[in-house]
This record gives structure tokens, C-alpha cells and sequence, in this order.
């Protein structure tokens, strides 16, 4: 008999439930997006994310059991999103899940979120990524390398300033093409001559050259500057703002295959469902013969099935935690 995991995301403005099954597998998953809502806003409000989840969280749990036909006592552990995230959000998503545990006794796994992403490579596949490997978490909060070794998980360099999925957003807002601004831009840009405008080569000097940083503040306000003009070819504006950005996100990553052996290469985050970035990693997995992970499309974006996936290690060896879990807002320093 499988043993099943629950997972529980609730760290920005997605509810997601999800049952995964130890060999990575997704049984169903049940997500409640709030896009609409905070798209009103150009941008996300904590209070009203919060509140949302409070709405969705336990209807969406009776939904996924409906739907795998199968009940609370089925279930072999529970995880949960702890850490890093709005504090409102995570907070609903760890009480509910101390609150089914402490009914029903099913042990509890704490997930951090970076973790989480890292694991939604191997989500319904047959092999998974085997060490050490190099990943790029790359979405609205995070932009940042990192290399895990059977040691541990290790940061290489994370972004200065804005997450490029951050910066995706602000740039849609500029140019009033709506929220998110990731996959809007993405559709615009494949139609777009990205060589009609030039945009800056990001940390090209010799302080940043042979670093694993990245900035887009820079980006951002020569595009800015573009905006300003009457006659906006604005495909091909977005088709030179993403270019900039990705080349920047791919000379870091050969960066860093050049100087070390990695046996792969996971890229996850809600960026990694970039159509451009996706086409660019292929070419680079092939250049150094490193086997490539990417998530399927829908479990770029936070959700349920990664927070479970990430659990399946600590549940195999009962690391669980007991009812002092709690959210944190902030990267708890796991990442050396």
C-alpha cells in the first residue's frame, strides 16, 4: 500500500492542497489562485491573501478527499509551507495543518519553500535529480542559485535587489500590460525583435564578472526609459527587457558548469514556466551534457504537490515536528 503525504502551500496568495504519494507521484492536487483579486491592487495585500486562505483552505481539503476517494486516516504524514512567505499567509496554512495533525495523530514535516520548488522537478517523474546538482530558483520572491551536495544545501548567490519575477511585475505595471506581468510579457515577447532596442548587459564589470549575483534595477529603468516614447514597439521592448534578463540568469549558470561538476541542472520557480528561459536552459544542459529538470507547467507556480514532494526525505526517515512549528516570515538559514 502507498503511503501519502499531504501537502499544504499557503505562503503568498495560492491555497493549494495536494496529495502526492511517496514516489513522487501527484494523485490530485486542489489549488485556489487570487490573481483576480490582487490584480485590482497591481500587486499582492497580505491582509486581504490572508484572509482568502482562511476562506479556502478547508473546503479545499474536503474537495481533494472527495475527489481521490480517500479519508484523513488514508494519509501517512502532513507537510506544510513554514518558511519564507507573508507571515498572515503561512500562518493559515500551519494552523490548519497542526490542527489535523493534533485530531488525528499524522505526524507533521515543516517545508521551506525554496526547498519546495526544488522538489517540484522531480513531481511525476520516474528518476530524480541525483547529486550534487546545481538549481536555479527563479520567481516572484527569488532569484537565487544554489548548489545541493549530499553535504547540504549551499547558496552560490541570489539577486541584490528585485526577484526577476518581481521584476517581470513591475515592468508590466509600467508599461499597464496587467498583473502578473511573467506570462504576459511572455506571450508579447514572442512576437517582438528583441535587436530593436538596446538594453544594458547586466554586471558585466570586473567586481561582478566571475560572481554569482544578480541585479535587474538596472534593466528596469532602461526600460523605463523606453516606455517614455510615443512610438513603443512594445513586443519587441518586452522581447529586449526578457532577453536582457535571461542573459544575465544563463552566463551565471555556465558560470557556474564551467567551474564545477554537477551531475544536473534543476530550474524551478514561476519563472522557470517562461517559454524563452525554458529554450535557453535546453541549450545549456545540452552544451555541458548535464541532465536538465524543469517542472511541468503547473507546479511552477507554489503549490501543494512540491510542499508534499519535499517531505518525502524526512518522512522516509521520521524527522517530524512536534506543535511548537511555526511560520516565519523570513529564510531561516539552512542555505550555507
Amino acid at each position: 500500500m502507498s503511503d501519502y503525504i499531504l501537502g499544504i502551500e499557503s505562503s503568498c496568495d495560492d491555497t493549494s492542497i495536494a496529495l502526492v504519494d511517496t514516489e513522487y507521484r501527484v494523485i490530485a492536487m486542489k489549488t485556489v489562485s487570487q490573481t483576480s483579486v490582487h490584480s485590482l491592487f497591481g500587486g499582492i495585500i497580505p491582509e486581504i491573501a490572508a484572509r482568502n486562505h482562511i476562506a479556502w483552505i478547508f473546503p479545499l481539503l474536503r474537495s481533494l478527499l472527495d475527489e481521490a476517494k480517500i479519508s484523513l486516516s488514508d494519509l501517512s504524514a502532513i507537510a506544510v509551507t513554514t518558511h519564507p512567505g507573508l507571515v498572515g499567509s503561512l500562518l493559515v496554512g500551519v494552523g490548519a495543518a497542526k490542527g489535523i495533525s493534533a485530531a488525528t495523530g499524522i505526524p507533521l514535516v515543516g517545508i521551506n519553500h525554496l526547498e519546495a520548488h526544488i522538489a517540484s522537478a522531480s513531481l511525476n517523474r520516474k528518476s530524480r535529480p541525483q547529486l550534487p546538482f546545481l538549481s536555479l530558483i527563479i520567481s516572484g520572491g527569488h532569484t537565487s542559485l544554489i548548489e545541493v551536495k549530499k553535504e547540504g544545501i549551499y547558496t552560490l548567490g541570489a539577486t541584490m535587489d528585485d526577484a526577476a519575477g518581481e521584476a517581470f511585475d513591475k515592468v508590466a505595471k509600467m508599461a499597464k500590460l496587467g498583473y502578473p506581468g511573467g506570462p504576459v510579457i511572455d506571450k508579447l515577447a514572442q512576437k517582438g525583435d528583441a535587436s530593436r532596442y538596446k538594453m544594458p548587459k547586466l554586471l558585466t564589470s570586473e567586481k561582478y564578472k566571475h560572481s554569482f549575483v544578480f541585479s535587474f534595477s538596472g534593466l528596469k529603468t532602461a526600460t523605463q526609459r523606453f516606455l517614455k516614447n510615443d512610438d513603443i514597439d512594445m513586443p519587441s521592448l518586452m522581447a529586449a527587457f526578457q532577453k536582457s534578463l535571461f542573459e544575465l540568469v544563463e552566463r551565471r549558470i555556465i558560470y557556474a558548469l564551467k567551474h564545477n561538476k554537477y551531475k544536473a541542472l534543476v530550474v524551478v520557480g514561476g519563472v522557470s514556466a517562461n517559454s524563452e528561459l525554458r529554450e535557453r536552459m535546453e541549450r545549456v544542459s545540452h552544451r555541458f551534457d548535464t541532465a536538465l529538470f524543469l517542472p511541468e507547467l503547473q507546479y511552477c507556480q507554489d503549490n501543494g504537490a512540491m510542499t508534499a514532494a519535499a517531505a518525502i526525505p524526512a518522512f522516509q526517515t521520521k524527522q517530524f515536528a512536534d506543535f511548537t512549528l511555526d511560520a516565519a516570515p523570513t529564510k531561516r538559514e539552512i542555505y550555507g
